[in-house]
């Protein structure tokens, strides 16, 4: 059922918060100049915003204030067992920003983060120092692993900064995943082989009732058709299933819908993968969210919470069966746990 106080986007930015520190960092300035209205208030570490004890993450939903931060430490960690490296050598994700411009019910970063505010860490190329020497072997860095980076492009112009770092660097693999149907950053850089864009995409009706302020299925299948058409690479994810009543209708039609405007010869890979966590995470999701995602009855093994496993197998073989009309099975990756 669509929700449309839900799918509103939040207000954003009323507010910086900004590091003393890095008042002066070209990004900052950037991004000051872009929200001349806003209020800003100078702090000394961003933790004295988004760690301060009784926030309502709810609440912050639908105003979310900007922090600007110099990033302490590492930028890469190591993919974890919930996503895929896609048989490279090396697999890590980057955090140069906690939280995201969505607010979708059954999003990790909800367990993960105390704010529903968002930390920009300006100092990108400390990232890209610490990636060098990783850069000897074949190796996959996930930019938008905690957050939307293309749906904040405009802000802070990081994809198009890591665009231009890939492309100097031979054994660096890029995947950004989205939900976003802004790719305006996309065309100003030459496609790259060693770069995937990855959206996801869901029902229509799951959009509306839990991927709240995103964009609809038809705009993000269209920037997927654009995106094809500049030359990149694109993988498509059904990922993360939700299982909900109308599963069996809901899921293969959307598999169609996908492939009735979108060429599937055209695509790396389609990924099919059904709702996990990890249970630490579920349990603070649960103090935030009346949502039925959140309540539902998960089976949990070494603290990874999913479907029980016959819901879980149901859920694979209803959309390779579907899938597999479209595409052989060498290019569609699937998410299941290991037994």
């Amino acid at each position: 059922m669509k929700n449309s106080s839900h799918n509103s986007p939040p207000k954003l930015y009323s507010h910086l918060y900004i590091e003393r520190s890095i008042l002066e960092h070209p990004q900052t300035q950037m991004i000051r100049a872009k929200f001349g209205d806003s209020q800003v208030i100078v702090i000394d570490h961003y933790k004295e915003v988004f760690n301060r004890p009784s926030q309502s993450f709810a609440a912050q939903s639908h105003s979310k204030k900007l922090i600007l931060a110099r990033k302490e430490g590492k930028f890469l960690h190591e993919g974890s067992q919930y996503s895929d490296g896609f048989g490279h050598e090396q697999f890590f994700y980057a955090s140069s920003v906690m939280g995201c411009l969505y607010d979708c019910d059954y999003c990790y970063l909800q367990g993960l983060y105390p704010s529903a505010n968002t930390v920009l860490f300006v100092n990108l190329e400390d990232a890209f120092e610490q990636l060098r020497p990783y850069l000897l072997r074949d190796t996959l860095v996930a930019t938008s692993y905690d957050t939307d980076t293309l749906a904040i492009e405009s802000l802070t112009h990081q994809t198009r900064e890591w665009l231009k770092f890939a492309a100097e660097q031979k054994q660096l693999h890029l995947e950004i995943r989205t939900k976003s149907a802004n790719i305006k950053s996309l065309k100003s850089s030459p496609p790259n082989p060693r770069v995937t864009l990855a959206w996801t995409l869901s029902p229509q009706e799951i959009i509306d009732r839990y991927e709240h302020a995103t964009p609809s299925l038809e705009k993000r299948l269209g920037a997927v058709r654009e995106a094809l058409s500049l030359g990149w690479k694109v993988r498509l994810c059904v990922d993360p299933v939700i299982y909900t009543e109308n599963f069996d209708s809901l899921y293969p039609a959307l598999i169609d819908q996908i492939f009735s405007t979108i060429d599937p010869k055209s695509i790396e890979h389609l990924t099919l993968g059904s709702f996990r966590m990890s249970q630490s995470h579920l349990r603070s999701l649960k103090k935030l969210r009346r949502s039925d995602v959140a309540f539902y009855p998960y089976a949990v093994s070494d603290e990874m919470a999913t479907y029980p496993e016959a819901i879980e197998n149901t859920i694979l073989e209803r959309l390779l069966a579907k899938a597999t009309h479209y595409l052989p099975l060498k290019r569609i990756r699937t998410w299941q746990r290991q037994s």
